[in-house]
């Protein structure tokens, strides 16, 4: 508010700009009733563009907002764009933007190089150095095992190649396993294998639920 003029004229652009807002989000908010009352006038490029004068907006950030949102007549996307957070529309939003995301992980991530990676992990290299050789993110890795259960399977039957003590040895998938030992009389490194970081992940799990239930 400290922003407005009161004497001057607002564009849907400046109204954005006062917003903060992309100027693509704006016109959908007007039109679901966020910013009532404006005068529709010639635009010099042609056409025609919402105004406000600065008292109409001082006017309307002082009032409580009520906005309706026609979910008969907008898709849930181009609502949520204008500030709707109903289940609808968050679920849309949701799974738009992960689709996005999983979209842009295969354009950099694509199944020639998952399939490298996995590749070079069954012949014993570690996860770390195996992402470098292909050219992605150790986080990109361990992130698309997240949602990706074929790839996640993939990964873990080639990361047995990585067990320090062997499958069948009593430490294997416990914590002295994972943490090493490199300074005892046996030393060893720590383990990556795929029983250690099972251990691992269950470890997590359990420090996350005890600490969401303290």
């Amino acid at each position: 508010m400290e922003r407005i003029d009161a004497a001057q004229v607002y564009t849907t652009r400046q109204l954005a700009e006062l917003l903060e807002l992309p100027l693509s989000s704006v016109p959908g908010m007007v039109s679901h009733g966020w910013f009532p009352g404006s005068r529709m006038r010639p635009h010099r490029r042609g056409g025609r563009v919402h105004t406000w004068t600065g008292k109409q907006l001082l006017r309307l950030a002082r009032r409580p907002l009520e906005v309706e949102y026609d979910h008969e007549r907008y898709a849930p996307a181009a609502l949520y764009r204008a500030g709707c957070r109903c289940l609808s529309c968050v679920r849309e939003h949701n799974t738009a933007s992960r689709e996005r995301r999983r979209a842009l992980a295969d354009q950099e991530f694509p199944s020639e190089k998952r399939a490298q990676l996995v590749a070079l992990v069954q012949g014993g290299m570690p996860v770390v150095e195996a992402a470098v050789e292909v050219g992605v993110a150790v986080g990109q890795v361990y992130g698309r095992a997240t949602w990706d259960a074929e790839f996640a399977e993939g990964l873990d039957e080639a990361a047995w190649s990585l067990c320090v003590l062997g499958d069948d040895d009593p430490a294997c998938s416990t914590a002295g396993g994972y943490r090493g030992n490199e300074r005892g009389r046996s030393p060893r490194p720590a383990c990556r294998g795929t029983g250690c970081r099972e251990w691992r992940r269950g470890e997590s799990q359990r420090e996350r639920a005890e600490a969401a239930a303290g």
